[in-house]
């Protein structure tokens, strides 16, 4: 294993570690919050493994979750920074057909961000869309924690959207029984 790999890898790492507490979160300021520390993880290591595609992609994220925290309603700045991910990573894409991988990951995570950022449950499932295109290409480029990790936040983001439904419905019920 050479030391670009191994380094790649620990910043997945580091990038699993932030992103396992992000999917844990209820409230979506707190989940883009956590997910801009993840990315700068993220970035590092695409940038070791030379998956550059990845790495624009990263950026444009940071962006649009600064964005959607600031609560930033324009529409034009909305498309700016998702054309900005896919035009970057298009440009800096050097992986082939693979590369665009992380382009459409990102490009429907950050439609979801915009369009759902006050919906828990409909970014966490844009989230578990996103984590199983990046598995993919983490592959690609040997980062074979980033993998492990992409997949590990996407079941723990899956697991708590199951325990939050069965306490809204377990709510509910006591609700009804008490009327």
């Amino acid at each position: 294993m050479t030391s670009e790999i191994i380094i790649g890898n620990v910043c997945s790492l580091c990038a699993l570690a932030s992103d396992s507490i992000a999917g844990t979160r209820k409230k979506t300021d707190q989940i883009l919050g956590i997910q801009i520390i993840s990315q700068f993880f993220y970035a590092a290591g695409s940038i070791v493994l030379k998956g550059y595609s990845s790495t624009a992609q990263n950026a444009a994220a940071v962006l649009r979750n600064l964005a959607a925290m600031k609560r930033i309603k324009s529409k034009a700045i909305e498309w700016s920074l998702i054309a900005l991910g896919v035009v970057l990573g298009i440009v800096l894409n050097n992986r082939g057909l693979l590369g665009f991988l992380p382009i459409v990951a990102n490009l429907e995570y950050s439609i979801a961000v915009f369009r759902f950022k006050d919906n828990e449950k409909l970014l966490k499932i844009a989230l578990i869309v996103n984590l199983i295109m990046f598995s993919a290409f983490s592959l690609v480029i040997s980062n074979y924690v980033g993998v492990a990790a992409n997949l590990v936040v996407a079941a723990a983001t899956f697991i708590s959207m199951i325990k939050t439904a069965r306490a809204k419905k377990k709510g509910g019920a006591e609700k009804t029984a008490e009327e």
